[in-house]
């Protein structure tokens, strides 16, 4: 199957997992003492995985591209409600507007290689609005966008100087297609991301686990992890 092949299987899948996360998240909570904030919110777990599975700190740093909607389907959502510090990036103008109401730390930008201005495809549902062309995406499966905006972009080095984000304990990057492209603009070897979470399918545009995995492959890092759309890795401490 061709990257703009659907995999009906997968999509089915998708829906039906994300149904049954949504009512784990709204009736199973986490139950530790150390926590002030039970709820977990991400769409297909992986805020409960990290939670369950691996050790993290009770003052972590995070840094949300992507961020999304504040709190649905958010990755982050929980560790902030519960004292971590960090940053809700996102360059759709109705995500930021609503990020700001909610989240402690906002900015409103594009991540990429260039600085400056870029053209970005904002869709009717906002959760799929991306810096990707329009044209890219499956002509079956279409992604309802409503037209292209500017918007600042930046790359991520220079707004962890801005905000003076040194170590990492989470990196969430879902950006709808340039997950890979998004890394490559800071430096991982001075943040140091304990854990690493990438979406690897996308709507409309395809699987890219293949891709990930090997670009990941050569970095210390090892995949801890796997959801419908997301790859959660862990740093080779």
């Amino acid at each position: 199957m061709s990257q703009a092949g659907i995999n009906l299987p997968r999509v089915i899948q998708s829906l039906t997992m994300r149904q049954v996360n949504s009512l784990k998240n709204r009736f199973f909570r986490a139950n530790g003492q150390e926590i002030q904030y039970n709820r977990f919110h991400s769409q297909f777990g992986e805020d409960r995985y990290i939670y369950e599975h691996l050790k993290w700190p009770s003052q972590g740093v995070f840094v949300d591209v992507g961020a999304g909607h504040p709190s649905y389907l958010s990755n982050t959502y929980f560790f902030e409600k519960n004292g971590w510090k960090g940053i809700c990036i996102d360059a759709d103008p109705t995500q930021y507007e609503l990020l700001k109401k909610e989240r402690n730390q906002v900015e409103w930008a594009a991540i990429g290689p260039e600085e400056g201005e870029i053209e970005f495809s904002q869709s009717y549902l906002p959760t799929y609005s991306s810096a990707v062309s329009e044209k890219e995406y499956n002509p079956i499966l279409k992604v309802p966008f409503k037209g292209t905006i500017k918007v600042p972009a930046f790359r991520l080095e220079t707004i962890l100087e801005k905000y003076q984000i040194g170590k990492i304990d989470l990196l969430d990057i879902d950006v709808e297609g340039t997950e890979i492209e998004v890394w490559q603009t800071f430096d991982y070897e001075k943040h140091q991301p304990t854990v690493v979470i990438l979406e690897y399918q996308t709507f409309g545009l395809g699987d890219n686990s293949q891709k990930i995995r090997d670009f990941f492959s050569h970095l210390p890092y090892k995949l801890v992890h796997k959801t419908c759309t997301n790859f959660i890795f862990l740093h080779n401490a």
